[in-house]
């Protein structure tokens, strides 16, 4: 019973619950108690068992110790407790709302997920974001970043920007959030600019597109404005379009290599097609073949732009052959020749040529040969810049097929080096036939076939060599006949001829059978005569001769040897006649080098002669007899004085004229009054003479008649000098 109640007493040292301070817990031992303050607070002595009155348990703030809760969490003291709360944009790795201790983290929430609209960009930031907008979008409310969900992104367009984003001759190309550049057809992008950096740029390609090659024609532009077309231009519409389908291909190929072969056998089909060309009228078929030759240089310059395109190519096919060449260091020598050759056609070409073509960047030349061409682009479209006349009396035919040169460059004539061009003949040239070089030109509407700026350097049975001082598309012209006059002055001329060797027979028959004028004076007349005579029976005889070319000599040295200079002859075969008659080659001005210093020597000398002639006319016919019909004779005398000028031949110089607006005048009058030569010696020196006309009389009737009359006006006749001039 004892133990019992020792037992009682120890278990009840705690009864008194006054014995610890509230917030306190009270523990009894053997023999005594101690308090300790309850979980979140501390005593008031600082021990943690205490005994007796005066010790408080006070809250203790776990929040003031800063590691109390994790990192971005909040600490929220209470009354004997605390909590963990995760700040905002934060949660518990737990899911708690609350809780404690540094076993719980809190960890970010991506806001990003959802917080941002579309076409935004969301930046995550510890406890929160932003949002901002793409490339290209711009925020509603106009602010770089934002939060509030209600912005929108909208689409930014960059075209209708000004300055253009792009630059000057380009496309601009807006989309969703974007934009891209684009260049106009005729352009293409500057390799040294970009979109990505803000400087793209566009240039001009070193070639024509379609819009460079529309010529000045009617047909050709309504094929292209995509309205109705008229039944009868329908045909030609299909060939320029199935042209300009390949043009367009090469000009808008911004970014692939141009491919020389495929572009070459895509113009196949139309070569293929080139016999219905005959069908459309003379302007049409030159307007289609300027666009087609046009398109082909074209293609061919832009397959040197491509760094693939670096290389020699040859391509060759049925219809056409095409061999070009990049320029690397073929030229880093001097007076280097360089070759190509497409079909049988050969092209030579200086490396100083090519430099002088001022070519940037790739540099290149190319030669290409067609088939069937010269077939429909052939003689009828030749018009010879040399002739101001129209050419009427000529067979001509093309003899050869029809070629082109083509180099980078902007510079393409007037170079100081000759392009030599050999050409194949399509039928072995005759030994009367003379070849013309011709040239595709188009300074008249739609183009044409002309001799300007080359030279024929060598003509032989099977090939024609070309010189030209351009690269130009090229032909040879067969001549079978000779390059003539205009039909009228033709027959004028052949008549005028005609006319002057009868009058010159009967000047030369009484100039030798009257006896009663025969002095030193008509001893000249009779030379002249004679000399005229044997010149003009030469021409007549040899003019239509010029396969031998021996006629011409004799003539020119005829003449030379008994009337004059040789310079006339010149004169006289540049604008008389025609460059076909001449054995001299026109070089480049050399022939009017020759021409003008000679023939004005010889107008001049004449001139001369004649003013000395009116000088001593004048001093006769003062000292002449009062009772002689002074008035009369005058008159007569002075008239004989000037025609002169036909009877010496200086009327040729009008053949200096015959160039500009009145060449047409100019080549009548020369003709007229030349052919007409012998007749003015005539009827000055007979029909005009009253002692010959007496003589002429006293024949027909067969009676003596003194012939007394006018004695002083045939000695003053008598005693002119005379001179002639023949070319």
């Amino acid at each position: 019973m004892r133990g019992f109640n020792l037992l009682l007493f120890w278990d009840n040292n705690c009864r008194d619950s006054t014995m610890c301070p509230s917030h306190a817990t009270c523990t009894s031992t053997e023999d005594s108690y101690y308090c300790a303050c309850k979980q979140g607070f501390r005593s008031s002595n600082g021990q943690n068992h205490f005994k007796g009155p005066g010790v408080e348990c006070k809250d203790e703030d776990e929040c003031a110790n800063p590691r109390t809760c994790p990192e971005h969490a909040t600490c929220s003291n209470t009354v004997g407790n605390y909590s963990c709360f995760c700040n905002p944009g934060f949660e518990s790795s737990s899911g708690h709302l609350s809780f404690q201790g540094l076993k719980v983290s809190c960890e970010d929430i991506d806001e990003c997920t959802e917080m941002c609209p579309i076409n935004s960009t969301c930046t995550n930031t510890p406890g929160s974001y932003f949002c901002t907008c793409h490339p290209g979008f711009a925020p509603s409310n106009g602010q770089l970043n934002f939060t509030d969900q209600k912005v929108e992104c909208r689409d930014i367009d960059e075209c209708r920007q000004d300055p253009s984003t792009c630059g000057p001759n380009s496309i601009c190309t807006n989309a969703l959030g974007s934009y891209s550049c684009g260049c106009i057809a005729g352009f293409h992008p500057n390799p040294e600019g970009s979109q990505k950096d803000g400087n793209f740029s566009c240039q001009r390609v070193p070639f024509k597109c379609k819009e460079d090659v529309i010529p000045d024609n009617e047909q050709v532009q309504q094929c292209q404005e995509r309205t109705t077309v008229k039944p009868e231009y329908v045909s030609f519409c299909a060939q320029i379009n199935n042209i300009f389908s390949v043009l367009d291909n090469v000009c808008e190929n911004k970014t692939t290599v141009v491919s020389l072969k495929n572009t070459t056998e895509s113009f196949v089909p139309v070569l293929k097609r080139i016999f219905t060309w005959t069908k459309f009228t003379k302007e049409e078929t030159s307007s289609l073949a300027t666009v087609f030759l046009e398109s082909v240089e074209s293609m061919t310059l832009a397959a040197f732009l491509k760094p693939s395109a670096n290389v020699t190519q040859t391509v060759r096919t049925d219809y056409v052959d095409i061999e070009s060449k990049v320029i690397n260091k073929e030229c880093s020598e001097e007076n280097v020749n360089l070759n190509l050759a497409a079909k049988g056609d050969k092209m030579k070409i200086t490396c100083s040529t090519i430099e002088e073509s001022e070519s940037t960047g790739t540099t290149g030349v190319a030669f290409v040969s067609f088939v069937g061409m010269e077939s429909v682009l052939n003689e009828r479209f030749f018009q010879d810049h040399q002739a101001p006349l129209t050419i009427s009396k000529i067979k001509l035919k093309m003899n050869s097929r029809v070629v082109g040169g083509i180099m980078t460059g902007e510079k393409k004539d007037g170079f100081s080096d000759p392009v030599i061009y050999t050409l194949e003949n399509i039928q072995p040239k005759q030994k009367f036939e003379r070849p013309i070089c011709v040239s595709w030109s188009t300074d008249v509407k739609g183009g044409r076939w002309t001799s300007f700026g080359c030279v024929v350097l060598e003509a032989s049975e099977m090939h024609t060599i070309c010189s030209c001082n351009w690269m130009a598309n090229l032909a040879v012209i067969m001549a079978s006949g000779e390059l003539t006059m205009d039909f009228c002055l033709y027959v004028i001329s052949h008549v005028g001829m005609i006319i002057s060797l009868v009058c010159l027979v009967l000047a030369i028959a009484t100039f030798l059978l009257c006896h009663s004028i025969r002095n030193h004076i008509t001893y000249l007349h009779l030379h002249l005569c004679v000399c005229l005579l044997l010149a003009k029976i030469l021409f007549l005889a040899g003019i239509d001769k010029t396969d031998n070319q021996c006629w011409l000599n004799t003539e020119t040295e005829f003449i030379w040897s008994f009337l004059g200079p040789v310079c006339t002859v010149i004169a006289v075969s540049k604008y008389y006649s025609s460059l076909a008659k001449c054995v001299l080659e026109e070089e480049q001005g050399d022939l009017r080098d020759l021409e003008f210093p000679g023939t004005c020597a010889a107008e001049r000398i004449n001139s001369i002669l004649l003013t000395w002639t009116l000088w001593i006319l004048r001093q006769r016919l003062s000292s002449v007899n009062a009772e002689v019909s002074t008035l009369k004779d005058t008159r007569l005398l002075t008239f004989k004085a000037f025609a002169q000028l036909f009877i010496l031949g200086c009327s040729w110089v009008l053949g200096i004229f015959q160039i500009g607006p009145v060449a047409g005048v100019m080549a009548y009058l020369f003709t007229i009054i030349n052919s007409l030569q012998g007749a003015f010696i005539f009827l000055i020196h007979c029909l005009l003479n009253r002692q010959v006309r007496e003589e002429y009389k006293r024949w027909i009737t067969g009676k003596m008649k003194p012939s007394s009359q006018s004695q002083t006006s045939n000695i003053l006749l008598s005693s002119m000098p005379s001179a002639s001039k023949m070319g």
